[in-house]
C-alpha cells in the first residue's frame, strides 16, 4: 500500500512540475543574467543604454550590454534592419527578445514601446511616471508598429520633454532636441514658420535696395510680404537656402525641412505678374507652390536628398491651386486657423468647416507630403476652459484617412505661465492620437485621469464630458469668449459644482493640487458667465475680488494672447478670404489684362 502511495505521489509531484514548466513556458520574465545585445553596432550602445535605465526603474537592476559577435542565450537584442518599412518589431522566441528599428530612431521607439507594453512604464506627464515591477513578454509574441505619420510635433509643456516625448511617440525636434545618438528627430534646420521678409529675404536688408522683391499692395511696395514671381526674389531666398544648408545640413540624419512660409498678416502681393500666376492656377497658393518647386528642385539637384521644402497653405494660401502640384520634395502645411473647434473638422454640416474640409480633400490629392497646422487652445482665454476633447480623435482619423503625413498641433505655449484648465490631460490625449489615431481613447484617458488627478479623476472625467457634450451644440473657434464656450443650464452648472466638490474630496496630495489647479479654469467660466457662486448680483463684487486675488497669489503671468474684440475683427478678415479668392482675384486680373 506505501508503495502505491509513493507512486502516486512521485505521478502528482512530476505533474506539478510539468505544469510548472508549461506555465513557465508561456512568459518570458527579464531577469539580471539577460544581456542587452548589439553586436558590432556601436550606434545602438545609446539605445542599449536607454532601455537599461528603464529596466534598473522597472526591475532594480541593469543588464550587461554584450558586443559579441554571437548573440547569447537569454538576450534582448536591438538591431536596425534599414530594408524595413518605417517602424519597429518586437518579437521572441522560447527565451530571446528582439527589437528590430528600420532606422535608429525607430529602434529607440522600439525600446520605448516594449518598456511600455511588457514593463509598464507609462509618461502621462514629464512628471507623472508610472512604471511595473517586472517586465514580462509572451513567448513566441510579435508585435509591431508603424508610424501613421513621418512627422508629429506639439508645443504643449509635457511634450517638450525628451523622455515624455519618445515613450509617446512624438517624433518632431522643434520643441525637444532628441539626441542623435538616440535617433534624433524631424528637424527644423530653418526657422519653424512665417520666414519670409524675415530669415529669407529680410525686409530690413533687402527692401530698400531691391523694393521689386515686396509685395505691391494697391500699387505701393510693403515690407510685410514678398513677391514671388520676381526672378530676383527667389534669386536672393535660393542663396539663402544654400547658404543655410552649407551650414546646418547633417546627411546622416532621416529628414530635415527648410521653411519657406508667408508672413503672419492678410498683406500679399497684387502685381501684374502675381495676378496673372494667380489667374492661371486659380489660387494664390499656385505662386507659393511654383515658388517652393523650384527652390526644391534645385535642393535635389545639388544632392541633398534628405531635405524637403515646406510651405504654407494658410489663410489666403488655404485653397488648393489648379494646374500645378507639389513636388516630392515639398511640404505643404494645412492650417486650420479658421475653424470650429465643437465640431470634427470633416463635418459638413458645421458652416465653419465645409471649407477646410473641402480643402483638405483638395490638396490630398494632389500633394504627396500634405501636413496638418491644427489649434487646441483658445488664445483668448488661456486660463478658461476649451472642451474640444469631443473631436480630437475624429480630427486625427480624418488626417490619417486622406494622405496627410504630419502634424503639428499648436497648444498652449505660455502653459509655463498660465497652467491651468486641462493642458495635461490634452496633450497627452493628443500625443496618443498622433502616436495612433484609432487607439482606445476612453481607456487612455481612463488611465492618465487616475494617474494625475488620483480617486478624483472620474468625477474629473464625467465633468469633461459634460462640457463637451454642451460644446458641440455651437460653434467654438480658437478666439471664443467664455460666454460662447458652453451653453450650460442651471441644473448642469449645479451638476458639475458638485463633481469638482467631490473631485477635491477623494483626492489627496499632489493629486488634489493637480484638481485645484484644473478647476481654476471652471471656476473662470463661470466668473465670465455670472454662474453659480457669481450670479448673486449683491455679492458678485465680493466673490469676483476673492477670485482675483487667488489668481493673483498664483504662477499665472499671461491670461491671453490676444483680447476678445482683436479677435472678432480678425475673424471677420479671415472671412473676406472668400470673398477675395471667389470674386476680387478674377475681376483685379482681367483689369490687369485690359
Amino acid at each position: 500500500m506505501k508503495k502505491i502511495l509513493s507512486i502516486i505521489l512521485c505521478l502528482i509531484l512530476i505533474g506539478s512540475v510539468s505544469v510548472t514548466a508549461f506555465c513557465a513556458s508561456d512568459e518570458i520574465t527579464v531577469t539580471a543574467d539577460y544581456q542587452i545585445y548589439i553586436g558590432s553596432d556601436g550606434e545602438l550602445a545609446a539605445v542599449a543604454d536607454y532601455l537599461n535605465k528603464y529596466i534598473d526603474k522597472v526591475c532594480g537592476f541593469t543588464l550587461k550590454v554584450n558586443t559579441d559577435s554571437e548573440m547569447p542565450d537569454k538576450a534582448i537584442a536591438i538591431s536596425v534592419d534599414e530594408s524595413a518599412k518605417a517602424g519597429y518589431t518586437v518579437t521572441s522566441d522560447s527565451e530571446n527578445i528582439f527589437i528590430t528599428g528600420a532606422s535608429l530612431r525607430n529602434a529607440t521607439d522600439g525600446v520605448c514601446g516594449f518598456l511600455s507594453k511588457y514593463g509598464g512604464v507609462h509618461y502621462y506627464t514629464a512628471y507623472t511616471i508610472e512604471t511595473g515591477d517586472s517586465i514580462k513578454i509572451p513567448v513566441n509574441e510579435s508585435y509591431s508598429y508603424t508610424p501613421y505619420f513621418e512627422n508629429t510635433d506639439t508645443d504643449w509643456y509635457s511634450p517638450c520633454d525628451v523622455d515624455y516625448s519618445l515613450f509617446n511617440g512624438i517624433s518632431g525636434s522643434v520643441y525637444r532636441k532628441v539626441p542623435s545618438k538616440l535617433g534624433g528627430g524631424a528637424e527644423y534646420i530653418s526657422s519653424f514658420c512665417h520666414t519670409f521678409t524675415s530669415q529669407f529675404c529680410n525686409a530690413d536688408k533687402y527692401f530698400e535696395e531691391y523694393p521689386e522683391c515686396f509685395a505691391s499692395v494697391a500699387g505701393i511696395r510693403s515690407k510685410k510680404e514678398l513677391c514671388l514671381s520676381n526672378p530676383k526674389t527667389l534669386e536672393i531666398v535660393t542663396d539663402e537656402v544654400f547658404a543655410l544648408l552649407e551650414e546646418k545640413h547633417d546627411p546622416s540624419a532621416e529628414l530635415q525641412i527648410i521653411s519657406l512660409t508667408q508672413a503672419d498678416n492678410l498683406v500679399f502681393c497684387t502685381c501684374p505678374d502675381c495676378l496673372l500666376k494667380y489667374l492661371k492656377y486659380q489660387s494664390i497658393s499656385g505662386m507659393m507652390i511654383e515658388f517652393a518647386n523650384t527652390i526644391s528642385n534645385r535642393v535635389q539637384e545639388a544632392g541633398y536628398d534628405n531635405v524637403a521644402i515646406d510651405t504654407f497653405a494658410y489663410m489666403y494660401t488655404r485653397s488648393a491651386p489648379k494646374n500645378i502640384v507639389p513636388d516630392d520634395g515639398v511640404i505643404v502645411r494645412l492650417c486650420s486657423l479658421e475653424c470650429c473647434f465643437s465640431h470634427p473638422l470633416n463635418d459638413k454640416t458645421c458652416s465653419a468647416n465645409v471649407n477646410f474640409g473641402d480643402d483638405l480633400r483638395d490638396w490630398s490629392k494632389i500633394c504627396d507630403r500634405l501636413y496638418v497646422w491644427d489649434y487646441t487652445t483658445n488664445y483668448c482665454n488661456f486660463i478658461g476652459i476649451f472642451p474640444d476633447f469631443d473631436v480630437l480623435q475624429k480630427n486625427m482619423q480624418f488626417f490619417s484617412e486622406n494622405n496627410v503625413k504630419g502634424v503639428y498641433e499648436e497648444g498652449n505655449y505660455y502653459a509655463t505661465e498660465c497652467d491651468t484648465e486641462f493642458n495635461e490631460l490634452r496633450s497627452y490625449l493628443i500625443a496618443k492620437l498622433m502616436q495612433n489615431p484609432y487607439c482606445d481613447l476612453e481607456a487612455e484617458r481612463a488611465a492618465f485621469l487616475d494617474a494625475y488627478y488620483g480617486e478624483g479623476g472620474k468625477y474629473i472625467g464625467e465633468f469633461v464630458d459634460i462640457i463637451s457634450e454642451s460644446a458641440s451644440t455651437e460653434h467654438m473657434s480658437i478666439y471664443s469668449s467664455m460666454i460662447d464656450t458652453c451653453n450650460l443650464s442651471c441644473l448642469q452648472v449645479k451638476k458639475c459644482d458638485d463633481l469638482w466638490k467631490k473631485a477635491e474630496a477623494a483626492a489627496s496630495g499632489e493629486e488634489l493640487d493637480h484638481v485645484k489647479n484644473s478647476e481654476l479654469a471652471w471656476r473662470y467660466w463661470k466668473y465670465q458667465n455670472n454662474e453659480s457662486e457669481y450670479r448673486n448680483i449683491f455679492k458678485r463684487a465680493d466673490t469676483r475680488a476673492e477670485f482675483d486675488n487667488e489668481l493673483a497669489e498664483k504662477p499665472l503671468e499671461t491670461y491671453r494672447e490676444c483680447s476678445d474684440t482683436k479677435a472678432f475683427f480678425l475673424g471677420i478678415f479671415q472671412k473676406l478670404r472668400f470673398i477675395l479668392e471667389d470674386i476680387a482675384y478674377p475681376i483685379l486680373v482681367l483689369i490687369t489684362i485690359l
